[in-house]
């Protein structure tokens, strides 16, 4: 017979680990958020973002790409030798396998390329709801506008060596990234957060076989965009998201007023976070979130 100094420290245990907010067992489902990087970027760029969803409660991982991890300032001296032959399936692939090493299927947020691949994963039944803000397009999706072609022609110009990193000079990200920033706050961000790029990324993103299939059904999906954006502009990201078809899933589109495509770090970021947290919110209800991938 069990006495009650052996069974009372058991009764703490048992409470401590069912009511600890750090107890899997009192996570509430739902609150797992995956943030994807776009280019030229890698998890320092959602600092902010992780901080602002971790105070709501949210448990956030921001992964980088292969090749991608560490100081952007040591990464910009220091370039890994197979980041040049990083492409796109190899950048998806990473992530199918981060998200299905997760408890749960996670909120999925992606930037550009990275919400490119927010899509892919939706597509794969991989997440609970996708999120993207200025979402590279993908194959079969375009539209003929100066600005977009002007932004992505040093990334895909088929006269460009694959076997060379990208590394654009500031000028070029002032116009692609920067357009609403001052020149200061431009070189501030460009020294602190941009890094090396594989050029093999972009030109394998619309590739045979990267398709999105429009027809099926898909968790609940919002789209973007920055009414500013010379890199990705609002008018191909609607017809990104008018691109799918299936009548019974939810999806939502809005443009920010006065914004870039660096929308996920300039000045008043807090609204868009802000605006893509009350979202999640609304939604939740809507669908059931799995303990498994």
């Amino acid at each position: 017979m069990y006495s009650p100094n052996r069974i009372l420290p058991l009764i703490l245990l048992c409470f401590i680990l069912f009511t600890s907010p750090l107890s899997l067992f009192a996570q509430e489902k739902g609150k797992t958020i995956v943030l994807i990087h776009g280019l030229f970027q890698n998890s320092f760029s959602w600092q902010n973002w992780k901080n602002y969803f971790e105070d709501k409660g949210y448990t956030v991982y921001a992964p980088s790409f292969p090749y991608h991890d560490g100081n952007p300032q040591i990464l910009q001296k220091e370039i890994d030798q197979e980041l040049v032959n990083l492409d796109f399936a190899q950048a998806l692939n990473y992530m199918v396998a981060f998200v299905d090493s997760l408890a749960e299927k996670p909120i999925i947020i992606g930037h550009s390329i990275g919400g490119l691949i927010t899509q892919k994963l939706v597509e794969m039944e991989k997440a609970s709801m996708g999120i993207t803000l200025a979402s590279a397009n993908p194959r079969g999706v375009s539209v003929l506008n100066w600005k977009y072609i002007r932004s992505n022609f040093r990334m895909v110009n088929p006269l460009r060596s694959r076997k060379k990193v990208c590394q654009p000079p500031l000028r070029w990200f002032k116009y692609t990234f920067f357009n609403t920033l001052s020149d200061s706050a431009a070189r501030a961000e460009h020294q602190n957060y941009f890094i090396p790029e594989s050029r093999i990324i972009a030109k394998t993103s619309t590739q045979k076989g990267m398709e999105i299939n429009f027809q099926k059904a898909h968790m609940p999906m919002l789209f973007i965009a920055g009414e500013k954006d010379n890199d990705l502009p609002p008018q191909l990201i609607q017809k990104n998201f008018e691109a799918y078809q299936h009548k019974g899933s939810i999806r939502q589109y809005h443009t920010f007023p006065g914004r870039s495509h660096y929308i996920a770090s300039e000045p008043g970021w807090e609204e868009v976070a802000g605006f893509v947290e009350e979202w999640i919110s609304n939604h939740k209800r809507e669908i059931k979130f799995s303990n498994s991938n």
